[in-house]
């Protein structure tokens, strides 16, 4: 049994399954987007009865707009296109991490089931050789059913390897690219999205207020339009505005160093894959002693001409070719750990 070397806890389905997550969350955002900008980027009209600071009730109308709630309805669609890109690329990435163990056990999986196809002809053969013998009168009931039960024994090996590819075929990406622009695009979207929800809030430093309408007197009846433009600044407008500027840079930096930042997964998964690469040698140093065991034990048996050492013969070439078929899985493993380790491990 092969331990799992890799653990990522995020848990995979279908890619796309993960491509109508992503579209559904990025209508959600933009409906919410639009939530807010609708009544930001839009005028509103007022009406008020009778003034209080004036000896002449009056009734009044009018449509008024604000500078600062257009840039706040602009920014508030802007935000919502933000935050549809920061979940994609965190999806992403955190897809990409998590397929690692799988990519590995694809690319192993793939090369033993070829290898495991000459195993199970040699165990077909076998079969024949002990069925032929029991007619003969040369071999037991009891060596038929061994020979049987190695060859169900590798053709469940088969299907169980042909299952599992079709599965990892469904679910794991199959990309070959270096992790970390995924990690930097991660970073950047959701620092952007910090970004544009401080200037948000900035943008009410300052504002220029228009309105135009009527005024009826109530009590004698007179008219008239109006007209009128507010300036209003705050006093703390530049210090708001400066510090949403620095938003951007003091979120990359958190999550930089965030424990469950991108960045941080990135290195836990380039430990990880060292590690695995680390005892992938042991155990691929292994098998090999186990062949040559079994490839010195053949030769010990060879020269003999009797019935029971051509069944220890055949039963250890099928041992051997199931050996080779596990240094295949190993060989493939350890390959694409070496490729994801020569393009992902940091620079000098």
């Amino acid at each position: 049994m092969r331990p799992h070397l890799l653990t990522f806890t995020l848990a995979l389905v279908s890619l796309s399954v993960h491509a109508q997550e992503n579209e559904s969350y990025c209508a959600l955002a933009t409906a919410q987007g639009r939530v807010q900008s609708a009544l930001l980027l839009s005028p509103e009209a007022f009406a008020s009865v009778g003034d209080p600071t004036a000896e002449n009730r009056s009734a009044v109308a009018g449509v008024r707009g604000s500078l600062a709630r257009m840039r706040q309805g602009r920014l508030a669609n802007e935000l919502a296109a933000a935050q549809c890109a920061a979940y994609q690329s965190k999806k992403r990435l955190g897809l990409r991490l998590a397929s690692i163990e799988l990519q590995v056990e694809r690319r192993g999986l793939t090369a033993q089931h070829a290898a495991l196809r000459g195993a199970l002809v040699a165990a077909e053969s076998h079969v024949g050789q002990e069925r032929k013998m029991l007619e003969r009168q040369q071999a037991t009931l009891l060596d038929v059913r061994a020979a049987f039960d190695m060859r169900d024994r590798l053709k469940e090996k088969q299907v169980r390897a042909e299952q599992r590819l079709s599965f990892l075929a469904a679910h794991a990406p199959q990309e070959n690219a270096a992790l970390l622009p995924d990690v930097e695009r991660a970073i950047a979207d959701q620092a952007r999205v910090n970004e544009l929800g401080a200037k948000m809030q900035a943008e009410s430093g300052w504002d220029v207020n228009m309105a135009v309408g009527v005024r009826r007197g109530l009590s004698d009846g007179t008219q008239s339009t109006f007209a009128s433009v507010a300036l209003t600044r705050n006093f703390g407008a530049g210090a708001s505005q400066q510090a949403a500027r620095d938003t951007n840079a003091l979120t990359a930096r958190w999550l930089a160093a965030q424990e469950d930042g991108p960045l941080q997964q990135l290195q836990r998964a380039r430990d990880a894959v060292a590690g695995a690469h680390a005892a992938g040698k042991t155990l691929h140093t292994g098998l090999l002693e186990r062949r040559q065991t079994l490839r010195d034990t053949l030769g010990t048996v060879e020269g003999s001409d009797t019935a029971a050492a051509a069944r220890i013969a055949r039963n250890l070439r099928i041992e051997i070719l199931l050996v080779d078929a596990e240094l295949a899985d190993s060989s493939a493993r350890q390959s694409y750990l070496q490729e994801w380790r020569t393009l992902n491990e940091p620079q000098p």
